[in-house]
């Protein structure tokens, strides 16, 4: 069963300086590599522990120190013991309802039509 597992780096509790103001492309860029070491830090603790094949899915570096993956409950107990991140999950991937019907829905009643589809006329 493959299980949808949010992960975020630990951080320590107290009180935090207001940052100085930045410009937007800084700020951006430095989140966009905040997020792309986080995620070399997931695939490196994965590779580690001989986890890599415990994962199905891992989502793209983002704006937000955030990775989602959909991984096997081992992956999921072994990531939770990790000292530097913070681990939680939604639910098994397996419980999403598709959100179209897999199976065209096709009706019983016939369709009456005015003029035969393939008629010839002079």
């Amino acid at each position: 069963m493959w299980i949808e597992t949010i992960i975020m780096p630990r951080e320590e509790r107290g009180p935090r300086a207001a940052p100085p103001p930045r410009d937007r492309r800084a700020v951006l860029h430095a989140a966009g590599e905040e997020n792309r070491a986080l995620r070399d830090a997931v695939t490196g603790f994965l590779s580690a522990h001989h986890l890599l094949g415990a994962v199905k899915w891992m989502s793209e570096p983002g704006f937000l120190p955030l990775i989602t993956l959909h991984c096997t409950e081992r992956a999921l107990e072994k990531l939770r013991e990790a000292a530097e991140f913070a681990v939680g999950c939604a639910s098994p991937v397996d419980a999403y309802q598709p959100l179209t019907r897999t199976e065209p829905e096709l009706s019983t009643e016939s369709v009456s039509m005015g003029v035969p589809v393939f008629a010839r006329y002079p």
